[in-house]
């Protein structure tokens, strides 16, 4: 992608910077690497990948969840069982 730094100079004069300091920005921004930026499409797969990692660390808490509910009702029913005998 290719920075029009003279028309961005411009823009931030008109927005009332100093002649200056619009110079160096619009420099700075015109010699950076804009090809190492994520595109939107970056930050949607990005998102929707973060997304997939959540449902599956949900599933998995779910999962886990019933198994301790599971060994929790067991131990109760073993404690009430045993309580009985005696």
């Amino acid at each position: 992608m290719i920075l029009d730094t003279l028309k961005l100079k411009t823009k931030l004069e008109h927005a009332g910077m100093d002649d200056q300091v619009a110079i160096v920005i619009a420099d700075a921004l015109g010699n950076a690497d804009v090809d190492q930026l994520a595109t939107k499409a970056d930050l949607r797969t990005e998102i929707d990948t973060v997304k997939a990692e959540i449902a599956t660390v949900k599933a998995d808490l779910y999962s886990a969840l019933w198994i301790q509910w599971g060994a929790t009702v067991a131990a109760v029913t073993a404690i009430v069982t045993i309580s009985k005998l005696f």
